[in-house]
């Protein structure tokens, strides 16, 4: 692996890794403690996932244009020390009894906030690291490192809920930012210089239109952003309650939603390690559309784990959605960086983010409203729907008879310049 991606890939690989190991306790410990310590109602369980979100809406655009003039490594920096801070603050604040629900509502929102700078810096440095050729083979190893993290870290974050508590839990987290940091600091990549004008609103609006008519013109793009903010809005409104349903509908103890989560990662795990096999096999845009279909329809079957043998439903359905979306996530990424030119993968980017994201504050706060009016199993399937209905905006166009990144069919240009192009 060094020799072909380089030490810098093998630094920002290793601190990731630990870094989303802890993000994956935490997605588990912050709304469980709410749940199970604060009796979070349906609606305010998904208020902490709209805060979580809601930063993606309003920040990623202007968070773009920032990218793309700041240096990517020394912002993914920043990005993880206040990350760490938040966290900390929502142990300290447990810890000296000061234990409401805003302090769960304020960390996740300031934690959401890091979260879309760093999201939208990291997928633009990956290419400066790492090179256009090497991009799939980069990219698949950190889905597949992800996978790891979203297999040890909800078990692992289960066991500890049960043995010290969600809310101490949530330290393992604030921990792994830091050996992130540390392990950033440790790459030599030098970034190109960026000359940019001065930046004033003039040039903010002015670049982030930029952006948007990048993606919204671009026929594969398109399709990619308007499916993704469908299948997100769907998920949602499946999560705002989801863990409700385990743990009230369902009655798994924390130690068993940690389980299943981790099957989750072991599938993601292997879907990442089989990608260019299955690319080679079935092609690009197939694999991304079928992988899309078949994630979303396996969520409509999550509320017939409520009719018997609930945990060999989900371990079913968990299976089959992580493989796919391994597969659906690690193409649609590289496709994504290479139509892309290097000066614009920042705003492209939190184009795209915003896209996929904006609607899901939303859907949250729909979520939890409609498990008021109607049932959380209900609320459930209706998520799902709205999930597997999104695979027909990619279904229908030229993503499907795309075969290979950096080939061009149907008039489709699936080339991208230098990354350093224009930066």
């Amino acid at each position: 692996m060094r020799s072909k991606l380089g030490s810098d890939f093998l630094r920002l690989w290793v601190g990731q890794g630990v870094s989303q190991f802890g993000s994956q306790v935490s997605v588990l410990a912050i709304p469980t403690l709410a749940i199970l310590v604060y009796n979070a109602t349906p609606l305010q369980a998904s208020l902490i996932g709209a805060a979580q979100v809601a930063p993606f809406a309003l920040f990623a655009l202007p968070a773009g244009t920032l990218v793309d003039r700041w240096p990517r490594r020394r912002t993914l920096i920043v990005c993880d020390v206040g990350r760490a801070l938040a966290a900390g603050a929502l142990v300290l604040a447990y810890l000296t009894g000061y234990r409401e629900m805003w302090v769960i509502y304020l960390v996740a929102a300031v934690m959401g906030i890091f979260t879309v700078v760093f999201d939208i810096a990291y997928l633009s440095l990956v290419p400066d690291v790492v090179g256009s050729k090497d991009l799939l083979g980069a990219n698949a190893r950190l889905n597949a490192t992800d996978s790891v993290a979203g297999t040890a870290g909800p078990a692992i974050g289960g066991a500890l809920i049960a043995a010290i508590g969600p809310a101490r839990t949530v330290l393992v987290d604030a921990l792994s930012y830091v050996v992130s940091v540390v392990a950033l600091l440790s790459m030599k990549t030098r970034e190109e210089p960026k000359n940019k004008p001065k930046l004033d609103a003039r040039t903010m609006v002015a670049e982030i239109r930029e952006g948007l008519q990048f993606v919204f013109k671009h026929p594969v793009l398109a399709r990619l952003a308007v499916a993704n903010a469908t299948f997100d809005f769907g998920i949602a409104i499946f999560q705002s309650v989801y863990l409700i349903f385990l743990y009230k509908t369902l009655h798994l103890s924390p130690f068993e939603v940690g389980l299943l989560a981790a099957i989750t990662g072991v599938a993601n795990v292997l879907g990442a390690m089989t990608i260019s096999w299955v690319v080679a096999r079935f092609g690009l845009g197939p694999t991304l559309v079928y992988s899309l279909l078949a994630g979303g329809v396996a969520y409509l079957f999550v509320v017939a784990s409520d009719f018997g043998a609930a945990v060999l439903v989900l371990i079913v359905i968990n299976v089959i959605a992580g493989f796919t979306n391994a597969w659906y996530d690690v193409n649609q990424y590289t496709l994504r960086q290479t139509v892309t030119p290097g000066h614009l993968l920042g705003r492209v980017n939190a184009t795209m983010r915003m896209t996929f994201s904006g609607p899901r504050p939303l859907g949250y706060l729909l979520g939890g409203g409609l498990a008021m009016w109607t049932s959380v199993p209900v609320t459930v399937f209706l998520g799902a729907l709205v999930s597997a209905v999104s695979a027909l905006f990619v279904f229908f166009g030229p993503i499907r008879k795309i075969r290979s990144s950096g080939e061009e069919e149907e008039g489709v240009e699936v080339a991208k310049t230098s990354p350093s192009s224009g930066a």
